[in-house]
């Protein structure tokens, strides 16, 4: 049986600012369709990891690859050209723009569709108007996947904090990006609002065959959705597997709680359940 290709390699990923290494030597090996989870305490270097991977730093040390290709030292507009699109801790949307046109800008992104130099945009040329009202249907298809397409009108400001949320997902989506970096997307969310993310993020990957690596203090969601996660703890790895041995690892338990469980206390005891991570 052959694997899954790999979608993202990461080899000795280290970011230092000044004498202090936020990662350390951080490795990964996310298979394509797959949907992984990076977790740890605040401060852990969770999103500077995130930041590293989409070229907001530039390592100090270490390998970056998306789909077989180096990316350290590409911009991050060339990086979302490789495929990798991502969203952030807090919302960044175009609050006085239309849901619709927050996604077609996005779409622009996109390096597999047609792109019109000035003059024909200007002059509104009939291939022009054709591949925008193309791009208009894919943009309404992909907002009901989220279930925004009946607010595709209103203004991004005016969608409940949880449909921002979803919108910011399908942002990124638009760019026809294949790798999706989640930062914390339940961040915010009510107990509902979160159960529906964890179906929308189940069915992208599904339908769109994309490859899912998120960041998320939701135990609940991490253990729910997550195939493997990996821990981090001052900027250092110190477990990776799958949902259960996380939940039943020693050093993750300590990380998280700040003591080791004490050995003479059975697994059933020891074992973290999903409200004893946030």
């Amino acid at each position: 049986m052959s694997q899954s290709p790999c979608a993202l390699q990461i080899e000795g990923l280290t970011m230092q600012f000044g004498g202090l290494k936020a990662v350390s030597e951080f490795k990964l090996e996310l298979p394509a369709g797959k949907i992984y989870g990076l977790i740890g305490p605040n401060g852990a270097g969770k999103t500077t990891v995130f930041n590293m991977l989409t070229g907001v730093y530039q390592p100090t040390l270490g390998s970056i690859q998306v789909w077989g290709q180096p990316v350290i030292g590409l911009k991050p507009f060339e990086i979302t050209k490789k495929g990798i699109a991502r969203t952030f801790q807090n919302i960044r949307l175009f609050k006085q723009l239309s849901v619709l046109d927050n996604v077609m800008i996005s779409m622009d992104e996109d390096p597999s569709r047609p792109h019109h130099g000035l003059l024909p945009s200007l002059f509104r040329t009939r291939q022009a108007v054709y591949d925008e009202e193309r791009a208009e249907v894919d943009c309404s298809e992909l907002l009901g996947i989220f279930g925004l397409d009946h607010r595709k009108d209103d203004l991004a400001s005016s969608l409940p904090y949880g449909d921002q949320r979803r919108l910011e997902i399908a942002r990124a989506m638009a760019t026809g990006a294949k790798l999706l970096l989640l930062d914390e997307p339940a961040a915010g969310m009510n107990p509902h609002e979160t159960e529906k993310l964890m179906a929308t993020i189940e069915k992208i990957r599904t339908q769109f065959g994309m490859t899912i690596l998120l960041i998320e203090h939701d135990m609940k969601l991490v253990m729910g959705i997550c195939e493997r996660i990996s821990v981090l703890d001052y900027g250092v790895r110190i477990a990776e597997g799958t949902p259960k041995e996380i939940q039943g690892n020693p050093r993750v338990i300590e990380a998280y709680l700040g003591k080791a469980p004490e050995q003479s206390k059975t697994p059933a005891a020891t074992s973290i359940n999903t409200g004893d991570l946030k």
